[in-house]
């Protein structure tokens, strides 16, 4: 057991030595910058449109099919970032082949296509085919290319530049539900999914423009190397990963909603929304800034852990400033949980001619803990009355399964530490 702890701490910088004359050189310039400039974008429309849907979750139950129950019209949304991820072992492996413009080029067509036939449905399977799935898988090929280009032009910096680029998600959620909620009043759902959809079409047209992949080793690999799931602490990390996903969102999905049922005016639910993206941005610098430090799992274990606390309080917050104060604070220690899973696999990754491909399989792993997460959480609610402790009982069981499952979630993440380096505590990782 001490040798294998031993070996594993010798892989941490391990890249083979010809890569890291290769790999490791740049570590800023004007093209590595231009890179976090076309991730942040890729981040925004893609990451940004799933911290956006909270107002698509709350226009549709209350007036675009109000037929629909709160937990079907979840699964649009948990569909589209379910497909966000699951593509991503397709992406990575056309990533490490060097196929970046296509799928780049193919994403962009798949997303806006996808939202222009939304901005044309009226029922529930039609939203659910164009935004849930054309729009997914679109996001998916774009979204691990926003994740797995960084680490290729960063080393030291790696962390603080994905958290920089992570920032376009957030900054997403808060200008995107903003105009979406105007647009909706002023000229109607069809032509406010449209504004939206030609400006995705040209930020991406930026990021066909300047994104590009550095020269580096590649190899003919299969779409999925087996090799990869006996790497201990690469598979606990891709545990935690899927556990997070599955819990993170609640709360940008529901806020709006919970907040209506206590009475909260429309205009002051919708902005809650708006808060915690805001608070989040903020949340993607700092913990990244102190990852580049400590390292990403040193710095992912604790905000897991505090993040599961405020799922677990949250069913206490019942008026507008409680409600207002937990936002912020959730999204401010939720906001780096985003960013630092991609850098973090980078950080167990030994050869960089890999990157792609175990990046690629942890995303599509962690898609089905995004698929059954809003879900479930939807289906916990249970309607009891419309008093204030009724509508906390109500949404009671919603906040304990995103607590327990952001629970186990830190402990996968200290497993991932204790399978790299035992029970060692002055160690970076």
């Amino acid at each position: 057991m001490a040798t294998e702890r031993k070996e594993a701490h010798e892989e941490v910088p391990a890249a083979a030595p010809e890569e890291n004359e290769t790999e490791y050189r740049m570590d800023g310039g004007l093209q590595a910058w231009l890179q976090v400039l076309g991730s942040w974008i890729l981040f925004a429309n893609t990451w940004g449109l799933t911290n956006s849907f909270g107002v698509f979750e709350t226009y549709y139950s209350h007036t675009h099919i109000p037929s629909s129950t709160p937990s079907a019209i979840s699964w649009i949304g948990s569909i589209q970032l379910f497909l966000t991820m699951l593509v991503g072992v397709f992406a990575g492996w056309f990533l490490d082949a060097g196929h970046l413009r296509i799928l780049l080029l193919v994403g962009t067509f798949l997303e806006v296509f996808g939202m222009f036939m939304t901005s044309l449905s009226t029922t529930y399977w039609q939203i659910l085919l164009a935004q849930g799935i054309c729009v997914g898988l679109g996001s998916g090929l774009l979204g691990l290319t926003s994740v797995a280009v960084i680490p290729l032009y960063f080393s030291k910096k790696r962390m603080i530049a994905t958290g920089i680029a992570a920032t376009g998600s957030s900054l997403a959620g808060i200008i995107y539900p903003i105009m979406l909620r105007r647009l909706f009043v002023q000229i109607g759902f069809p032509w406010a999914v449209r504004a939206l959809t030609f400006l995705i079409l040209g930020c991406l047209m930026i990021c066909c423009a300047v994104m590009k992949l550095r020269p580096r080793p590649r190899r003919a690999t299969a779409l999925i190397e087996f090799k990869h799931f006996r790497d201990r602490s690469y598979m606990a990390f891709v545990a935690a990963f899927t556990l997070m996903i599955a819990s993170v969102y609640v709360p940008f999905f529901y806020i709006q909603r919970y907040a209506l049922s206590l009475n909260v005016s429309e205009e002051m639910s919708f902005n809650l929304l708006s808060l915690m993206n805001a608070a989040s941005l903020i949340g993607r610098i700092g913990p990244n800034f102190l990852a580049d430090r400590f390292g990403g799992v040193n710095i992912m274990a604790p905000s897991c852990l505090f993040s599961a606390v405020i799922l677990f309080v949250w069913r206490f917050s019942h008026d507008l400033p409680g409600l207002i104060v937990i936002s912020v604070i959730y999204g401010l220690i939720s906001g780096g949980m985003v960013s630092l899973p991609p850098a973090t696999i980078a950080n167990l990754t030994s050869k960089q001619s890999e990157l792609g491909g175990r990046m690629g399989l942890a995303y599509t792993i962690a898609a089905f803990g995004a698929l059954i997460g809003n879900p479930i959480a939807g289906a916990c609610l249970r309607p009891s009355g419309t008093g204030v402790s009724d509508v906390q009982s109500e949404y009671q069981g919603t906040w304990i399964f995103a607590g327990a499952f952001m629970i186990l979630s830190t402990v996968c993440v200290m497993l991932t530490r204790y399978f790299r380096f035992g029970l060692a505590l002055d160690v970076k990782i």
